[in-house]
């Protein structure tokens, strides 16, 4: 099989069912572990409790995030209630903490399914050739629906390299009243990236975020051993 015939080649961020319900275990363990069955039952509570309200109070938001694609204005709203939940609870810095860590917990499950790990290996050709015509497929897709703009890739033999100069999850988070975690999507591929790096025979390098004060999201996946000693930069 070739990278191409992969089944979320050039698609935006696709997760399989398979991926997606060991993604849902992942996140109840870690609320359960956290919060307990009976603070989890409330929690999920006022989860609908705010989701109701994002609706009514943010209709453009949800229209945006309904453009995006498939589920987005559902996933915007389950991890605004969620977070406003929490915050009810313990406060909105707890909520933050906690969230950045959940979502570096669910890296280690998501971030495999998101690139069809066992399958791109598995795919004919360089392990790194065919991670690195993956991430350019599906870049340019999520450009294209604008979730994340960017401005064009550079690549070689040994790297692809782009710059990510627009983030919805950002604008979105903000425009429902919680800018806290529009950096989840950063500190998930923090964790993640370096789960996976060995096995595609990369190195990720991302020196700037837009979510953390940069002016974009400079990207850089080198091929291993080609990369500076700059991964502590990561952001």
């Amino acid at each position: 099989m070739k990278v191409e015939e992969l089944s979320m080649y050039g698609k935006a961020l696709t997760m399989p069912k398979k991926g997606l319900k060991k993604q849902q275990k992942v996140v109840f363990h870690f609320l359960r572990k956290e919060f307990g069955l009976f603070g989890l039952i409330f929690i999920m509570m006022g989860v609908k409790k705010h989701t109701r309200r994002i609706k009514k109070e943010y209709p453009a938001a949800i229209k945006r995030a309904e453009n995006i694609g498939k589920d987005m204005d559902k996933q915007l709203c389950m991890l605004g209630g969620l977070f406003f939940s929490i915050a009810d609870k313990k406060g909105k810095k707890y909520a933050t903490e906690f969230m950045t860590k959940m979502f570096q917990n669910v890296a280690s499950v998501s971030m495999p399914a998101i690139y069809q790990l066992d399958e791109l290996l598995n795919c004919e050709g360089d392990a790194f050739d065919n991670f690195k015509r993956f991430n350019r497929a599906m870049f340019t897709e999520i450009d294209r629906i604008g979730t994340w703009k960017n401005s064009g890739f550079h690549e070689t033999d040994d790297l692809l390299e782009f710059k990510v100069t627009s983030c919805m999850n950002m604008e979105l988070f903000e425009e429902i009243g919680c800018p806290e975690i529009g950096t989840l999507g950063c500190d998930h591929d923090l964790a993640g990236f370096p789960l996976i790096e060995d096995v595609v025979n990369c190195e990720f390098r991302r020196p700037c975020t837009l979510a953390k004060g940069g002016d974009c999201c400079h990207f850089y996946f080198h091929r291993k051993g080609t990369a500076p000693d700059t991964a502590h930069l990561n952001k």
